[in-house]
């Protein structure tokens, strides 16, 4: 058996076999020709090696007979546009779903932060590429079937009439004013001297001898603050003068998220944000369950906020075009 054969053979195994022989008839014309042509011009036989390079050129046996088949991709090209959309929202969709259960696992699950964070990432991971997979099925089975020819044979221009407000739909979020990173760096720079005991506020006014001082988690947590607040101020700071550094300004809204995150969760290990004391018990303990109750709240509203935050920071970031 020569080489032209082989090939020939190794074509035809995987060929529908109702038109198996008449493909590898047809093929087999089609390089007895090119040989033909070749051996008119060099005037002489090829030998193995020029015959072999021919084979080369019409393609490996598996790309030729897969252009014999009906169905020559997962997802064509007409349904693809459908696919991607439909993909990218759902995959965004369940990706905010699994960032606010990956805040409520770090923030008031009862797991250590990394250990949740880590948990949390592969349960998420697992959901986007069923979600993935689950949705590529679908549109397969959608090719498969034709569907979408049925479809965009029945669409008439007209049906758009059906939807007036879609010329006025805004997908984009609103681009960030100039004067937000400004007031952001400020705000930031404030607090830090505040954090510092330059000045003081103060929150919890008393009276009868109530006195409200700060938890000795706070002691623990000064330079973890510290850190979160210059990471925002930097990532404000960049914004405003450099904002095509995008790969660092994501680290740093990934960074603060997570930091912000780490403090909710220490917070509410701790159990209280504030020691309340005074010559009244009754009065005192009221006041104490009162804001330990507050704390737990609290958390739960930050780490919601601070998922949405990223979520939309990150957004945000991707459609900038500068």
């Amino acid at each position: 058996m020569d080489l032209i054969e082989r090939y020939l053979g190794a074509v035809r195994w995987n060929l529908p076999s109702a038109k198996a022989d008449d493909i590898v008839a047809e093929l087999a014309d089609l390089i007895a020709a090119r040989i033909e042509d070749s051996e008119e011009a060099l005037g002489r036989p090829l030998d193995k090696g020029e015959v072999s390079q021919i084979l080369r050129e019409f393609g490996h046996p598996l790309t030729v007979s897969g252009q014999y088949h009906d169905q020559q991709v997962l997802i064509g090209a007409e349904l693809f546009p459908f696919y991607w959309f439909v993909l990218r929202i759902m995959l965004a969709l369940f990706g905010v779903i699994e960032v606010v259960k990956i805040a409520g696992r770090v923030a008031v699950g009862s797991q250590p932060f990394f250990q949740a964070l880590s948990h949390g990432l592969g349960d998420a991971t697992n959901t986007l590429l069923t979600m993935g997979a689950l949705i590529t099925l679908i549109f397969a089975v959608i090719e498969r079937t034709a569907w979408l020819d049925t479809y965009l044979a029945r669409w008439k221009p007209e049906e758009l009439e059906e939807l007036p407000h879609l010329g006025k739909l805004r997908l984009e979020l609103p681009p960030r004013k100039r004067w937000e990173p400004a007031f952001e760096i400020a705000f930031g720079i404030g607090f830090l001297i505040w954090w510092a005991g330059g000045f003081t506020i103060p929150f919890f006014p008393h009276d009868d001898g109530t006195v409200i001082t700060a938890a000795p988690v706070w002691a623990t947590l000064y330079w973890p603050v510290v850190v979160l607040v210059w990471a925002r101020i930097l990532l404000s700071l960049i914004g405003f003068l450099r904002p095509a550094w995008k790969p660092l300004r994501a680290a740093l809204i990934l960074g603060s998220t997570a930091g912000t995150l780490a403090i909710a969760a220490a917070l509410r290990a701790a159990g209280q944000i504030v020691i309340v004391a005074g010559t009244d018990a009754d009065k005192v303990a009221k006041i104490q369950q009162s804001l330990d109750k507050s704390l737990e709240i609290a958390v739960v509203v930050v780490v919601a906020i601070s998922a949405w935050q990223c979520v939309k920071e990150l957004y945000q970031l991707c459609k900038e075009r500068r």
